[in-house]
């Protein structure tokens, strides 16, 4: 009985030392996980702060630069700059809502970046507003570099250590931004918030939503836009329509009306213009279950709502697929010339086919009656400027944005090189080389770059 209880005790204290010994290996391992981590977030950090520092010295230097040779060097650099920060940004454990105003600063000085780039490889010299923007900008960049420095002051310090926010990501928000780190983005995003809207040639541009608005049309009544929006669907069911709020001084003053219907329990909402009764947008919230279409069927019921809706001559240019659902981009087809300026966004869920989503903000902003002018150049013309090593698959008319919110008439070369798909875009007055996009086929979708 003694042996037993000795040998009971013996096992006991292995078991505990080698509970011990494996505890003390985990919080080891954890331990330096953490310090990995940390690490790791303060080179993004230090990367960050690196590439601000070179945007704010590069904006400094375009101005009191003399030669369009050196602007085009230095424009470039910024635009890389520019894209190094937001990836940098990216990778930080930062609340994204927190850093959007920052984000969007920075694309947007990387496309400016580029615009000035090709105006000066064209001989152009900067305009007096170019400028002003680049001043401006500059002010701002400054202010970004020294928020950061600040940051960087409390991290060597040890008053912030960004690791910190891993352990919170599952708490209250409002904890998370007590953190240092997100509290001083979010300082950062207040300023932000002031910065210039930019006029620019780049796949970030937000210029299309400061036109004035070529809708035409009379005042509608509540009543006609509850109607409007109880139709608008084409689903023939019996939805009940409140107006649960207006909109004043926007660009489209208009009337927010909820749909209900009894058996149902999503919650539709709509923005109808109080000028004309159209439809800005429209979202559905139900519930999205098994995908059961393809993205091509997708495609076709969102035509097909559109035409539906009066809404002609749409085709699609762009989707992408997430969580059960399909954004697709129409784009309005003017005799054979694709206007991208007049773009609709239609979303599909994949279980059913329904429309989910809805937004309209381009075409209501833009289209119009276009007296288009015929090419100054051949399509064999606009091809030379093209690389005899890219093969040209097919070409079309279409009218792209570009600087100052105009519209230029382009060829769209879609051509491959190797295994790359490429749209290039030729000027159809002047035979310059307008844009470049890369076509990349994702499983979820198709991304232009």
């Amino acid at each position: 009985m003694k042996n037993i209880l000795i040998g009971m005790v013996v096992s006991l204290l292995i078991i505990l030392g080698l509970t011990f010994n494996w505890g003390y290996n985990q919080k080891s391992e954890l331990n330096n996980y953490n310090v990995y981590v940390e690490n790791q977030f303060r080179r993004m950090f230090y990367d960050l702060l690196g590439n601000v520092e070179n945007i704010q010295s590069n904006l400094s230097k375009t101005m009191v630069s003399g030669t369009p040779q050196q602007n085009v060097l230095l424009f470039t650099d910024l635009m890389y700059k520019c894209y190094d920060a937001q990836e940098d940004l990216t990778q930080l454990p930062i609340a994204h809502k927190d850093v959007s105003k920052t984000q969007k600063f920075l694309s947007q000085v990387g496309d400016f970046s580029m615009a000035m780039s090709r105006k000066c490889l064209r001989g152009q010299p900067l305009s007096g507003e170019d400028m002003q923007t680049l001043e401006e900008l500059h002010n701002y960049s400054n202010y970004l570099a020294q928020s950061l420095l600040k940051l960087q002051e409390d991290i060597t310090q040890g008053d912030a250590k960004l690791d910190n926010l891993m352990g919170m990501i599952n708490k209250d928000l409002d904890e998370m931004n007590d953190n240092m780190l997100n509290t001083s983005f979010i300082n950062v995003e207040e300023r932000m918030q002031e910065y210039p809207e930019l006029i620019y040639d780049g796949p970030f541009s937000e210029h299309i939503k400061n036109i004035k608005p070529k809708l035409k049309g009379e005042e509608v009544t509540k009543d006609d836009a509850k109607r409007i929006a109880r139709e608008f669907l084409k689903d023939k069911k019996n939805y009940s329509a409140n107006i649960i709020s207006e909109t004043e001084n926007t660009r489209f003053p208009a009337y927010i009306i909820e749909l209900n219907e009894a058996d149902e329990e999503s919650n539709i909402t709509l923005a109808i213009t109080k000028k004309a009764g159209k439809v800005i947008w429209m979202l559905n919230t139900k519930e999205i279950g098994d995908e059961v279409l393809s993205n091509q069927e997708a495609i076709n019921k969102g035509k097909e709502f559109l035409k539906n809706n009066k809404l002609n001559n749409m085709i699609a240019t762009y989707s992408e697929e997430y969580d059960g659902q399909l954004v697709i981009n129409y784009a309005y087809m003017d005799d054979n010339v694709i206007v991208y300026t007049d773009l609709i966004k239609v979303k599909i869920s994949l279980e059913d086919g329904s429309v989910i989503g809805y937004e309209a903000d381009g075409f209501l902003s833009n289209h119009h009656e276009r007296d288009i002018e015929r090419p100054s150049i051949t399509e064999e013309e606009a091809k030379k400027v093209i690389s005899v090593d890219a093969e040209i698959k097919d070409v079309k008319l279409s009218i792209i944005p570009s600087e100052g919110s105009k519209e230029i008439l382009c060829y769209e070369f879609i051509a491959d090189y190797k295994k790359d798909t490429f749209l290039i875009y030729v000027n159809a007055m002047n035979g310059e080389e307008e844009k470049i996009l890369q076509v990349i086929m994702k499983e979820n979708g198709v991304l232009m770059m």
